[in-house]
């Protein structure tokens, strides 16, 4: 096989309501991209983009697969090293399932968009 595969990059951009809407390259499906800004609704500041992201590692370390994190919006299941689930609380998206190494990405991207927001 030759070639390769472009990375997929979330990128992060405060609304009207100062409300984080992501965004994804290359686009995906858009239900996707809804269950990311979900849970990323529970998760408001840099403080707690942070602390959610150190749980995951921690989380991930010790565990391997067969964890979850919530916040209020929006659950995030290790379903396995590979997959992580997302899952819906409210109806605001259909359950769906992202890369593990795409959501860590994106929840460091996250940090890092939420860091330079409150600079």
């Amino acid at each position: 096989m030759t070639g390769s595969i472009a990375p997929v990059v979330w990128t992060f951009a405060l609304d009207e309501d100062e409300d984080w809407v992501p965004s994804r390259e290359p686009a995906g499906d858009e239900n996707l991209r809804r269950a990311v800004e979900t849970l990323l609704l529970g998760i408001a500041s840099a403080e707690a983009a942070e602390t959610y992201l150190a749980a995951w590692h921690a989380d991930s370390q010790q565990w391997g697969s067969g964890f979850s994190l919530a916040t209020s919006s929006a659950t995030a299941e290790r379903v396995s090293t590979e997959t992580v689930r997302l899952i819906d609380l409210y109806g605001q998206f259909q359950d769906c399932d992202i890369a593990a190494d795409e959501f860590g990405a994106m929840l460091q991207g996250y940090v890092a968009a939420a860091q330079a927001a409150e600079k």
